[in-house]
């Protein structure tokens, strides 16, 4: 089932605040309507019967005798034709009319109620509608009436002109507050709507080519203010990963030009030639050549995912001295071949929380470039300090300036011999700022720092556990 369009926000709340207006006053029109009429016509029926009981005190005390009630009772001559009483013996006999009445009778009602009198409408003698009570007197043992029936009319149209005329008073007023509540809650939800509005402004503004300045500021209510946080982070995240692939694409495709285009000159000239021992060497350059890619294009994904954040630690207690003393292991002919002397000093134990796939590939790494870069007959020492020191790793760095430092833990920084790579092996310059985002993802910190010509790699923030240190 298709759902309709959601419509205007200001249109539902305005909508909803005239409903909610409506109804509130409407019921109050209703409720004070039902309270004043039944007041009016509460204090009319007390009205009659009072006047029902002074007659009937009148009918019981002397009836035979008296003297016609209308001289005490205006209302009920035969000119005021407003006010009628009859009255009726228990053999149905009339005992007394009013005047007014002109001998006509009134309708009486067949039933009365349990309290023995009853209110009712009925039509006057006069042709006028009116409102009547009917009451059951019972008199004295030896009257032998036995009892009256009386019932005491007045005409109503002046009553009812006047619930008309307050009907139409309260319900005009009613509308004209309600029509003014409405314009004031339009207005007031246009207003409220407004710092909405400039939101949606600012947000409809961004561009993702030139974001601009954030739209989070003081000026939006704090209502909005975790919304345009919110949505300031997620441009934020979105740019920066857009960055991210754009560098990552260029990245690769200024890494693998030069080894694509030397591929390909290699792949078109042993195409040329027939020795095969040539054609070995080529195939060997080219093996050659493809690990190299393999390992930028290895190194530039695995720094990607790093720097997005799409890998996290696994933090777990690990060995940091076991650790180190491995990759020293599995680097030695690495260290061999470059011909160059290794001191180590590490602590029997040295437990830490860490992640152990990062803390094991960031020591490769490390220890890897200093055995690389260090000259050959020159010493790499490796000390491990359990507090502030941490992981510190020295190597001599003779090419290396001040300046580089800075450069350092950067992609495709190749300072000194790194261009080449010592033994004329190319190097990508990855492996700096790989170990750069390891150390960020588990919280560490990495520093570089030379001193009279030596470098130092510093690595810290370790959580140690306790006792941990052997």
């Amino acid at each position: 089932m298709r759902r309709g369009s959601p419509g205007s926000l200001r249109q539902r709340i305005g909508l909803g605040f005239a409903g909610a207006l409506v109804l509130a006053l409407g019921g109050l029109f209703l409720s004070l309507d039902a309270v004043v009429d039944g007041e009016i016509y509460r204090r009319f029926d007390d009205s009659l019967s009072s006047r029902a009981n002074a007659i009937a005190a009148y009918l019981g005390a002397r009836v035979d005798r008296a003297q016609p009630i209308e001289r005490w009772m205006p209302e009920f001559r035969e000119e005021g034709h407003q006010d009628f009483f009859q009255a009726w013996d228990a053999q149905g006999q009339v005992v007394a009319r009013s005047a007014s009445a002109q001998s006509a009778d009134l309708d009486r009602p067949t039933v009365l109620g349990l309290d023995g009198f009853t209110h009712y409408d009925l039509p006057l003698p006069d042709g006028h509608r009116g409102r009547a009570v009917a009451r059951r007197y019972l008199l004295a043992a030896d009257d032998p009436r036995q009892h009256l029936l009386l019932v005491v009319a007045e005409e109503r149209e002046q009553i009812d002109a006047l619930e008309q005329r307050l009907h139409l008073l309260t319900g005009g007023t009613v509308a004209l507050a309600l029509a003014l509540a409405i314009l004031l809650a339009w207005r007031g939800t246009n207003l409220g709507l407004k710092p909405l509005d400039q939101l949606a402004g600012r947000i409809a503004a961004v561009q993702l080519g030139d974001p601009g300045t954030a739209i989070a500021d003081d000026t939006l209510p704090s209502e909005l203010q975790p919304l345009a946080r919110r949505f300031d982070e997620v441009i934020g995240t979105l740019l920066r990963n857009l960055a991210r692939e754009r560098r990552f694409a260029l990245d690769l495709a200024h890494e693998l030009r030069t080894p694509v285009a030397e591929l390909r000159a290699i792949t078109e000239t042993t195409l040329l030639v027939d020795d095969p021992v040539q054609q070995r060497r080529a195939l060997e350059e080219l093996a050659r050549l493809g690990s190299e890619m393999e390992q930028t294009v290895e190194a530039l994904l695995s720094l990607a995912r790093h720097e997005a954040g799409l890998v996290q630690a696994e933090v777990e207690p690990l060995d940091l001295a076991a650790i180190l003393a491995a990759a020293s292991r599995r680097l030695e002919a690495l260290r061999v071949r470059r011909d160059v002397a290794f001191s180590m000093v590490l602590p029997a134990e040295y437990w830490v929380n860490a992640d152990a796939s990062m803390s094991a590939r960031l020591v490769a790494i490390l220890l890897g470039n200093a055995f690389e870069y260090a000259p050959e007959g020159s010493t790499v020492r490796l000390t491990l300090q359990p507090g502030v020191d941490g992981l510190r790793i020295e190597n001599d760095a003779p090419d290396l300036a001040k300046a580089d430092l800075e450069q350092l833990g950067t992609r495709f920084f190749r300072g000194g011999r790194a261009s080449t790579g010592t033994g004329g092996i190319p190097h990508a310059g990855l492996g700096l700022a790989l170990a750069r985002a390891l150390a960020l993802a588990q919280g560490l910190e990495l520093e570089f720092s030379l001193e009279s010509g030596r470098l130092r790699t510093t690595v810290s923030g370790w959580a140690a556990l306790e006792n941990g240190a052997a």
